[in-house]
């Protein structure tokens, strides 16, 4: 199969350095790199960060592009909220749980790292995993929130399930946090 169709027919949107090496099928680094820069000339692929190709003009998936420029990582707080339905507000940034904080503007939009206690982040209890990305469910993202934010206000609160909550307490090892969430729940 020609590695272009097989490209333009995958799932992902976005390809690393060593995805794109697997898909070509050349091991020698140099002689890809070359393969890579040509294929940059010529408008098929696009570099969008180091190491980070998409096919020129193909529409990228932002969760995808963050997954895959920071790693480990998933998509949390604002923007996992928003995409179960808890807040309302839109924004194009992407919040990422990671390892530090920081933002990085990349395209049109930022990818604003928030920086999770390793124990935190590398537990992958109601974090999904479609292949293209890794987002924390609802239950996940509002409690990552309120453990950095603390006074957050949300629009929906029914999409959450509070025995979830209570359950995924003990990931935050902070005592203080099961008295907020409570306070949260008693309001509404």
């Amino acid at each position: 199969m020609n590695v272009l169709l097989k490209l333009s027919q995958s799932k992902n949107t976005v390809f690393s350095f060593d995805e794109l090496q697997d898909i070509f099928w050349i091991e020698n680094k140099q002689v890809f790199k070359n393969k890579l820069s040509s294929y940059v000339k010529k408008w098929i692929l696009e570099r969008i960060s180091k190491w980070i190709y998409s096919l020129k003009d193909k529409k990228i998936d932002r969760f995808e592009l963050a997954n895959k420029i920071y790693s480990p990582s998933y998509i949390s707080f604002f923007t996992a909220l928003y995409h179960h339905w808890i807040i309302f507000q839109y924004e194009n940034d992407v919040y990422l749980a990671y390892k530090k904080s920081d933002i990085k503007k990349i395209a049109d939009f930022d990818i604003k790292l928030k920086c999770l206690k390793k124990d935190i982040l590398l537990n992958p209890t109601w974090i999904v995993n479609n292949w293209t990305y890794s987002i924390a469910w609802a239950e996940r993202a509002f409690l990552d929130t309120i453990y950095l934010y603390w006074d957050i206000y949300f629009d929906n609160l029914d999409k959450i399930d509070y025995e979830k909550v209570l359950e995924l307490l003990d990931i935050y090892k902070k005592k203080s946090l099961e008295k907020k969430v409570k306070s949260y729940f008693d309001k509404y």
